[in-house]
């Protein structure tokens, strides 16, 4: 229900409640409808939560100076405690409270500057979102397929792609942008990364950055550095000499950064010889801010922060989700100047830099329903170019429908659909349902009935693969075997 009104209600999958009964939702939306329905009654529930800001006034609003003039001239307005609340997230893990967007984080705005809420979300290989709550989005490929085709402009398209759904949902920073180049081969986020080429890796995601930035939002390059592995990220430690850093996984980042200009740079859950990244002053300092001249903020991972003064004076600007360290405990440190004030304005002033340069302020995201289904030819595009077929022995490919008699489909769920990644890249396509946080997901795009419909005259049969006999047993009597694998 919205409010005291009876006539618009809670669209949920199943069923559709509308004023005078109940009826199933198969007689009255396709699958498209109802996604953009049910994204029209969020998108106006979250704009009827969402606080109305003051009309932004001051010097610092004229488009016409520059970005670094302008935070100078707004960071010169603000009290202490506002620059304190700008240099942490607000509503913890849960990213709760009035003034979030439902998405990963929020850093509350300061509404008497025109500084506006940075509404934060995960969006890898396309917006991360609640099917519940009727936020579809576009589903792309792995960016490790991204990176597979070789081609800058499908980069930049798959950024844009994410910066429009963004701003489509009232986003105006994305946590996307992965560029740790594969060691692990076992990584459970490698698909959200871009291979093991450094040089590939950092200019793919330049790109990336470049197209979603294009649409005024702010985007982000991580996870700085050396997160190669998901097992043991919170205790792992990196042993690298510098040179062999630095042409590694910092080359990745280097070309990223210098090329991509993202707004922000996320640092990683590990150590760099014996530091955490997140207090890591070669890292974030005397690369980052001095070598390469980055001009934007470094954010943590969640929960990423390990402390307040020696964090903050290692070059970390924004600690994320809490104020766990970046609250009270940096407000004290800087009481007692442990922390300068000067470094305390260089994080603020980087932050509303980032604002400014990027256009978050002046051009805020107005919201709109997300069709999903409008760029479904660009996320096909970018997996039909990202394929990659190393042999053709005896030009077995392409198959010939019409000379198959049978075929035997083997393993990995191809019946069901294509497993998504999962976690903070999850992306909750139309027709996949809501899914939750640490399970499974399949999606519904099932190989065996794709297979049969471009065959319909040849038997094909399925197995699951459990059982490796039964299933030689079947590829055996076919004429074809087409073999579907995955890690689990």
């Amino acid at each position: 229900r919205s409010g005291a009104h009876n006539s618009i209600l809670a669209v949920r999958s199943d069923n559709v409640f509308l004023p005078g009964g109940h009826q199933d939702v198969n007689r009255l939306f396709s699958g498209k409808k109802l996604a953009l329905l049910a994204g029209a009654l969020a998108l106006a529930t979250g704009l009827a939560q969402r606080p109305a800001q003051q009309a932004p006034k001051g010097p610092w609003m004229d488009k016409s100076l520059s970005p670094d003039l302008r935070a100078d001239l707004v960071l010169a307005e603000m009290t202490f405690d506002e620059k304190i609340t700008l240099v942490h997230g607000a509503g913890g893990f849960n990213a709760a409270g009035t003034r979030s967007n439902g998405g990963a984080g929020v850093i509350e705005g300061i509404a008497r500057l025109g500084l506006p809420d940075l509404q934060l979300a995960d969006s890898a290989v396309g917006v991360r979102s609640a099917a519940e709550r009727g936020r579809y989005s576009t589903l792309l490929p792995s960016t490790i397929g991204e990176a597979a085709t070789w081609n800058l402009k499908m980069a930049w398209a798959y950024g844009d792609v994410i910066g429009r759904e963004l701003r489509d949902q009232q986003y105006n920073v994305s946590l996307g942008g992965g560029v740790d180049i594969t060691r692990e081969p076992r990584n459970g986020r490698n698909f959200e990364y871009q291979g093991e080429d450094p040089v590939l890796a950092g200019k793919m995601v330049a790109q990336f950055i470049k197209g979603l930035q294009s649409n005024n939002v702010i985007g982000d390059v991580k996870h700085y550095a050396f997160n190669d592995q998901e097992t043991g990220r919170d205790i792992g430690n990196a042993l690298l000499s510098k040179r062999a850093a630095r042409e590694t996984d910092l080359l990745a980042f280097e070309i990223a950064i210098e090329e991509g200009e993202p707004g922000m740079v996320m640092c990683s859950y590990n150590k760099l010889n014996g530091d955490w990244a997140c207090e890591n002053s070669y890292l974030l300092t005397d690369v980052l801010k001095k070598a390469w001249g980055f001009q934007g903020f470094v954010l943590s991972d969640w929960g990423g922060t390990h402390s307040a003064t020696k964090a903050a004076l290692a070059g970390l600007d924004n600690e994320e989700p809490g104020s766990r360290f970046f609250g009270a405990p940096l407000k004290k440190a800087v009481d007692s100047n442990e922390v300068p004030m000067s470094r305390l304005n260089d994080m603020v002033h980087r932050i509303v830099r980032t604002e400014f340069a990027l256009g978050v302020v002046d051009d805020p995201p107005k919201g709109r329903v997300v069709d999903p289904f409008r760029r479904a030819d660009t996320a096909q595009e970018i997996a039909e170019e990202s394929m990659v077929l190393l042999k053709n022995a005896g030009n077995q490919l392409p198959l010939n429908a019409a000379a198959v008699k049978s075929i035997a489909i083997i393993g990995s769920h191809a019946d069901t659909g294509m497993v998504s990644g999962g976690g903070s890249a999850q992306v909750d396509a139309p027709g996949s349902g809501a899914s939750q946080w640490g399970s499974v997901v399949w999606f519904p795009t099932s190989p065996l009935k794709a297979i049969r419909a471009k065959a319909p005259k040849a038997k094909v049969e399925f197995n699951d693969g459990a059982d490796p006999a039964a299933a030689a047993v079947l590829a055996k009597s076919a004429e074809l075997a087409i073999v579907f694998v995955n890690q689990p």
